[in-house]
């Protein structure tokens, strides 16, 4: 029976197929969206002949989503590992400061970002375009990231709402991945300066505007 009728059997075995697909995947989903692009296209593009090598390894496409986000989690953690590590430097030397805390998430998401640019595509693009399924892939797979953000929040605001916190907290982790997703928007703004034909920063008024951004709406006291 031909290949393409035989549509369950099992590839051969190749222990590089699954990360193959994973990282085709990744690329691909992060470039044109999560609903954009079919299992079999990411077989193809992967190089992998077996037509049935999604469903094999990952049952579905949201088998596969989930697949891609412990392997960008995988990748993740050591950078945030080392933010955390920074943070807890502060906190004996009794510094650490709201701002520090985003300063830190915001630094581990763009090392992430100039190492695995598609990465960060692809979780902006589970926040955006996966509805309650992705937000609850998300939560589960960076959940530990999530709640260490938050901890080290509520350590430095006791008397803050719990639930104004969480609020806070979401929408900042929020701003943090869509609005490094997003940055090229600002260079299509008009410009603000004699001279300029568009809107212009410098990298460094960027970074530190946009944290200065989030610090200041996790600072409010309700």
């Amino acid at each position: 029976m031909p290949l393409s009728e035989t549509a369950d059997a099992a590839p051969s075995p190749d222990i590089d197929v699954p990360q193959r697909l994973i990282s085709t995947a990744i690329a691909e989903f992060g470039a044109r969206g999560t609903q954009a692009v079919s299992g079999r296209e990411i077989q193809r593009k992967a190089g992998v002949l077996n037509e049935a090598a999604v469903r094999y390894y990952f049952k579905n496409r949201i088998g596969l989503l989930d697949a891609c986000l412990v392997h960008i989690v995988g990748e993740f953690d050591p950078i945030v590992d080392e933010a955390w590590l920074e943070l807890a430097g502060l906190k004996e030397r009794r510094v650490l400061s709201v701002k520090a805390v985003v300063t830190a998430l915001v630094v581990a998401f763009y090392t992430y970002w100039q190492q695995h640019a598609a990465g960060v595509q692809l979780v902006a693009r589970l926040i955006r375009e996966e509805g309650e399924v992705g937000q609850d892939m998300l939560i589960r797979r960076f959940g530990h990231v999530i709640w260490r953000f938050e901890g080290e929040l509520a350590e430095l605001m006791p008397d803050k709402p719990a639930a104004s916190l969480r609020l806070h907290s979401f929408l900042a982790i929020n701003n943090i991945v869509n609005g490094m997703v997003d940055q090229g928007l600002l260079w299509q703004l008009p410009a603000t300066e004699p001279g300029q034909t568009h809107f212009e920063v410098s990298q460094e008024q960027l970074a530190q505007g946009f944290i200065d951004y989030v610090a200041a709406g996790l600072s409010a006291t309700q």
